[in-house]
């Protein structure tokens, strides 16, 4: 077993790598460190997450790795947890030379072998060795990420996995799939990530692994509003895994909130039941809804607002466009963004304009700029002092005319994008809109189906009756329909609202739809 230093030396240890750890992050700026993913992971967190993996592990020897090690987090939380007495052998892996650099340093006297290069690069990761693999992968969104580098590690992925990422992947899941070969048989697994593979397209591949190549044995999610990186508006979660091929009995935990060995919430799933490509946040709900039930997918169109291009050149208020002499016909009602809008109902105003405070519109015509010239001057002058910044725009380059706005119709029923909420506040509010004001695309636009608009057709009440149904949406039903972020900011994007629940619009008239026919956008 590796030689350890006393426990006192373990703790003067700690101590220094901390400072270090404070150093080296000092030397770079926040976005330097963001473009590198590199987020220290809090000592608790990882004794927290080290001793929940050695309650999988058992009584064997450990032969552990870390990659992008850091400055040893994980490692001096094993040390701390084992007292050295089984750690058979230690390796880290780090890309940054500084970091290693300290790693050896630090942790080298108490067995931590540490190599210098990048995890990805087949040469540097150890094959079939690790009993304890214990990670938080750098958080490089793709964007950050050059073609070549997600090229090479999505063919090392089919490779290796037979499992092909998504070009949208962040550097993480290629992480976690490139460790499988590092694993002996029956290994644990433990990877600190962010939560949002739960719920996006591109964490599909990750889902297909948990559920098909390794016996998936806890999700843990952290609550939004604890980040556990200051630095990082992400949330995150702790994924759990065994090397071995799961069975037909297997039961994933999936735990919530409080920490990894206090969870606030604690649900059992059988690890059959797991669909890679469903929304895995929805797990954590007591119970679960009948996915062959009614969907507002039935009931609504569901579109995104406009993106302007600009709103400061395109969007002002009522007040400024009659200042400005423009002609009303070239305008379209705008509502304000939603902290503007104080109730759940937009009526219109005397002038004919939504009643909010403030009142906007919008350009948008289809005239052309000689048409313009005669029919409204005022218009025509404005647009020809557009800004360059505002010309090149991407989507003001791709319209035809270039002021002329996505077209949409005003929506009777429009839902706020983002939003917080926490218990029993609801982060998106459903708002009845009795204006001819259009939306932005801080707002998704519900319009009826020709069902739907048959029975608000045939009902004085009918509008009040739908959007009373859509406010009957618990707040919990909204947060899991949704995609959190950190900090507790949530987002539904129009799929995601359009597979939400609508027994309460079936309710309103039993014979609104017909058994079998669903369909979602």
């Amino acid at each position: 077993m590796i030689s350890q230093s006393p426990v006192s030396d373990l703790s003067a240890a700690e101590r220094r790598r901390l400072e270090v750890q404070k150093e080296l992050d000092a030397e770079r700026s926040a976005s330097e460190r963001n473009r590198a993913g590199q987020f220290a992971t809090p000592p608790v967190l990882a004794r927290d997450i080290v001793d929940y993996a050695l309650s999988l592990h058992g009584a064997r020897p450990v032969r552990f790795l870390e990659p992008s090690c850091g400055s040893g987090a994980f490692y001096s939380a094993l040390l701390a947890a084992t007292e050295g007495d089984r750690i058979e052998s230690a390796e880290g892996i780090e890309i940054d030379r500084r970091f290693a650099r300290a790693a050896r340093e630090l942790w080298g006297p108490a067995g931590l072998k540490v190599t210098e290069g990048d995890f990805l690069v087949p040469r540097n990761r150890p094959r079939d060795s690790a009993t304890l693999l214990v990670a938080n992968p750098p958080y490089v969104r793709h964007h950050h990420l050059n073609g070549d580098t997600k090229a090479n590690a999505a063919a090392m992925s089919v490779r290796e996995t037979g499992i092909k990422p998504s070009g949208l992947s962040g550097l993480y899941l290629y992480f976690i799939l490139l460790s499988h070969r590092t694993l002996c048989p029956g290994a644990v697994s433990a990877w600190l990530i962010p939560a949002e593979f739960m719920d996006v397209n591109y964490g599909i591949a990750l889902k297909e692994y948990l559920t098909t190549h390794v016996t998936l044995r806890r999700v843990h999610r952290f609550d939004p509003a604890d980040l556990q990186f200051t630095d990082a508006l992400v949330t995150s979660a702790v994924v759990v895994f065994e090397n071995r091929l799961p069975n037909a009995d297997d039961v994933a935990d999936f735990t919530y909130g409080g920490t990894v060995s206090a969870p606030r919430d604690h649900h059992r799933r059988k690890v059959t039941d797991l669909r890679p490509a469903a929304k895995w946040s929805a797990l954590y709900r007591a119970k679960e809804q009948n996915a062959s039930g009614p969907r507002l997918a039935d009931f609504f169109k569901i579109r995104r607002g406009i993106a302007t291009g600009s709103k400061k050149f395109f969007v002002m208020t009522v007040a400024e466009a009659q200042a400005y002499g423009f002609r009303p016909e070239n305008l379209k009602p705008l509502l304000p963004s939603p902290r503007y809008i104080k109730g759940d109902v937009v009526e219109t105003a005397s002038n004919g304009y939504a009643d909010t405070d403030p009142q906007l519109v919008v350009i948008d015509t289809g005239k052309s700029l000689g048409e313009l010239r005669k029919s409204d001057p005022a218009l025509a002058a404005y647009l020809a002092r557009a800004p360059e910044e505002v010309l090149a725009g991407f989507l003001v380059r791709h319209r035809n005319p270039w002021y002329r706005q996505e077209q949409r119709d005003p929506a009777p029923f429009i839902l706020t994008y983002m939003g917080r909420g926490a218990d029993l506040v609801r982060p998106f509010r459903f708002i009845l809109n009795r204006s001819d004001a259009i939306a932005t695309n801080m707002f998704l636009m519900l319009y009826p189906k020709p069902r739907l608009q048959a029975f608000l057709d045939a009902d004085a009440e009918g509008i009040k009756k739908v959007h009373h149904a859509l406010l009957s949406l618990t707040a919990d039903d909204l947060r899991h329909g949704g995609r959190v972020y950190g900090g507790g900011l949530h987002k539904m994007e129009p799929k995601e609202l359009a597979a939400l629940d609508a027994s309460a619009i079936v309710n309103l008239c039993p014979g609104l739809l017909d058994d079998g026919e669903h369909e979602l956008n």
